[in-house]
């Protein structure tokens, strides 16, 4: 049954009536200012009190954070000025990466030497002298690429977003453009539609700009003041439309303090809300002003910044970006009634969109100085793929768990290198080959080239046919013909990297695991179950001690 009926079925003939609609761009069209919601009775699923904060509270700061041992070294990097969010073609073997002023392919068919095959700087679109600029996200779909930007404002930049042709990886070809009059910090793109994070400080609507036409037009927008507008005298700066994922004819709304939105976008003219989940009110957020709005923008709880579901939506994913905020107050640390920061990746289960129920949470890794300018270790983007969740926390890592439990998510590998990289995506190439994981920043050397990693991903063993009753008795293996430990570490042996640190020093400093860090933490993954996984012929292990340019 079609999602937009189940749901009308569902909720039978109750309406929600919506508010009048935001007033349109000059020019564009706009879709009714009021009907009843095909959502029906659908709520506000409410965070769990029992479950794991949002928040981990952090020590006292005492030293700049090292690298926790991990056992899990990079296949190979490459050098890409300005590169932040990376995505992937479905076949793994390309990735476009956001560059700040356009965007760069890069040819992963060999993981261990990733490379830079094109790239569309300073695009100036036809009819404008303008650039694009401020680019930190694009978007793949069959073929087509878009990029967006500014993420903020640059009053020299073009506004709005670009479409290219890249069916050829090597030769992108630009298709249109669409001009906005505000920042566009983050987009989709499903089919002939684009979605836009409209940041105009007002009513930060998502906006749907149907790009499969000549000239591309905006067909809708929705804002959470079109659910009820009691949230328009919440503080802007509280309830931001940070990102926007769509899949199967929904969309997810990460709108910051007021939570993550579902709405049913299965005729994207007419968005149609499903549920929220969120931990904060609009009655008690529009009591806050000053200082205290700035401290609860930075600090959980809420700080909804990504949210993604798995490949088939039967779970929702909602990743959590804080740190610890002193304004207005004496000191530099969270204290007992502090939430601090940071925060981490909260697991839902949705089999019915419309009733979301909280399964667990990912907890960020540690950190002795959550403050903004400290080690910044929160959640950032990230995906879920192939019953994994691959993530990216700034000087935090990377890391991947196995949601065999989404109720009791495993770590099953994890990098750090703190002092020498910023993680601001994961992402899965290929089930049992490669893992790409874009790191924005060296703290070390602000003049150094951003990187583009590439990492094993887990080892995918293909079980032994059962014997036969001749046969002797064989025990499933990974491909490299050892048995998999408990962490899925086809080495047999813990970790065979000579250190067990990931920045090759042999010495760590770093805070240990919070308590209520995820099972599976322990070490493992060594070269040989690597080579098993990827079957390719050796590692390119880095040496963490230095970041050498690749131009």
């Amino acid at each position: 049954m079609h999602r937009r009926q189940f749901l009308r079925a569902v909720a039978g003939t109750a309406g929600l009536s919506t508010v009048a609609a935001l007033t349109a761009r000059e020019g564009d069209a706009r879709p009714s200012a009021s009907r009843a919601s095909a959502a029906g009775d659908a709520t506000t699923a409410s965070a769990d009190p029992t479950a794991t904060p949002s928040g981990t509270p952090t020590p006292t700061p005492t030293e700049a954070v090292a690298t926790p041992t991990s056992g899990y070294e990079p296949l190979g990097s490459v050098a890409v000025e300005g590169a932040s969010e990376t995505v992937l073609t479905p076949d793994g073997e390309t990735a476009f990466v956001a560059v700040g002023d356009g965007f760069a392919v890069l040819d992963l068919r060999d993981p261990s030497n990733p490379s830079v095959v094109a790239s569309e700087r300073r695009i100036s679109p036809p009819g404008t002298t303008q650039t694009v600029g401020g680019v930190r996200d694009v978007k793949y779909d069959d073929g087509r690429l878009l990029v967006a930007g500014p993420a903020g404002y640059d009053p020299d930049s073009f506004y709005g977003i670009a479409l290219f042709d890249v069916s050829d990886p090597a030769d992108p070809a630009f298709l249109r453009a669409y001009e906005t009059a505000y920042p566009v910090h983050n987009c989709d793109l499903a089919g002939e539609h684009a979605y836009l994070t409209r940041s105009d400080r007002e009513a930060n609507p998502l906006l749907v700009v149907d790009v499969g036409r000549a000239e591309p037009r905006e067909v809708a927008r929705w804002s959470v003041l079109d659910r009820d507008p009691v949230w328009g005298s919440v503080p802007v700066q509280l309830r931001t439309l940070h990102d926007v994922f769509v899949r199967d004819g929904f969309a997810y709304l990460a709108y910051w303090d007021a939570g993550t939105w579902v709405l049913d976008v299965s005729d994207p003219a007419d968005p149609e809300y499903v549920t929220d989940v969120r931990e904060r009110d609009p009655e008690t957020l529009a009591e806050l002003d000053g200082l205290a709005v700035a401290r609860e923008r930075s600090e959980p709880p809420g700080n909804d910044h990504y949210a993604a579901t798995d490949p088939d939506s039967s779970l929702l994913a909602v990743g959590k970006e804080s740190w610890n905020s002193n304004f207005g107050k004496e000191g530099t640390t969270p204290g007992p009634d502090d939430p601090g920061g940071p925060s981490g990746i909260a697991i839902y289960d949705i089999p019915d969109p419309r009733s979301p129920e909280h399964l667990s949470t990912i907890d960020p890794p540690p950190t002795a100085d959550s403050n903004i300018n400290g080690v910044r270790t929160t959640a950032h983007n990230f995906e879920l793929a192939a019953g994994h969740c691959y993530s990216s926390w700034y000087r935090g890592g990377v890391a991947v768990h196995d949601l065999s439990d989404p109720a009791d998510p495993e770590r099953v590998r994890y990098f750090r290198r703190s002092s020498t990289t910023s993680f601001w995506t994961a992402q899965l190439a290929a089930p049992g080959g490669a893992v790409v994981a874009t790191s924005y920043a060296d703290p070390s050397d602000r003049d150094a080239p951003a990187r583009v990693y590439t990492f094993p991903d887990v080892d995918r063993a293909t079980p032994t046919p059962t014997p036969g009753p001749t046969d002797a008795t064989t025990v499933p293996t990974g491909s490299g013909g050892q048995s998999p430990t408990a962490d899925g570490d086809g080495g047999g042996s813990g970790n065979t990297g000579g250190t067990d640190g990931g920045d090759g020093s042999g010495s760590d400093t770093d805070a240990t695991e919070p308590a209520g860090a995820t099972a599976g933490d322990g070490p493992g993954f060594g070269p040989a179950a690597a080579l098993a996984g990827l079957g390719i012929g050796a590692w390119r292990l880095l040496d963490g001690s230095a970041e050498e340019s690749e131009e």
